[in-house]
């Protein structure tokens, strides 16, 4: 189960601590004639750091994110050129658009090596070029 080395290090034993009696206030005598007598002093200093009274909450943002408007030349069965990222320069067939907001691509793998991808549409340019998807499965998990 261990290694033979430091077994002392690895096997620990649960000891119960020892329970520490609650210390109660201390009764001091001061000198003089003015000062009273007698000073308490608490067992428990008091903490040096208070929590602020007023708790501040995080601003309520009023935005919600919204999927950027899919541009016009780009509609499922383009083909496009990616222009960054590894595969720059190749031409890929658009499938959908994410609820991202990413477009949904792939090369076919077979034909050009790219799988399918997310990319942002500001990285790529559309052609005229159009395909006839509409018996494509797309099943993303």
């Amino acid at each position: 189960m261990y290694a033979k080395k430091a077994l002392h290090k690895r096997q620990k034993k649960a000891v119960a601590a020892p329970a520490k009696a609650e210390a109660a206030d201390k009764t001091v005598t001061v000198k003089g004639a003015k000062n009273g007598g007698k000073r308490t002093i608490p067992a428990n200093k008091a903490p040096r750091f208070y929590p602020a009274e007023d708790v501040p909450t995080p601003k309520v943002s009023r935005k919600s994110p919204k999927t950027a408007p899919l541009r016009g030349s780009i509609t499922p069965g383009t083909v496009l050129i990616l222009l960054a990222g590894r595969y720059r320069g190749k031409r890929v067939v658009f499938l959908k658009q994410l609820d991202s907001g990413l477009l949904l691509v792939t090369g076919p793998f077979k034909f050009n090596g790219v799988p399918i991808r997310r990319v942002n549409q500001a990285y790529v340019i559309a052609t005229s070029t159009k395909l006839n998807i509409a018996n494509v499965k797309v099943i993303i998990e």
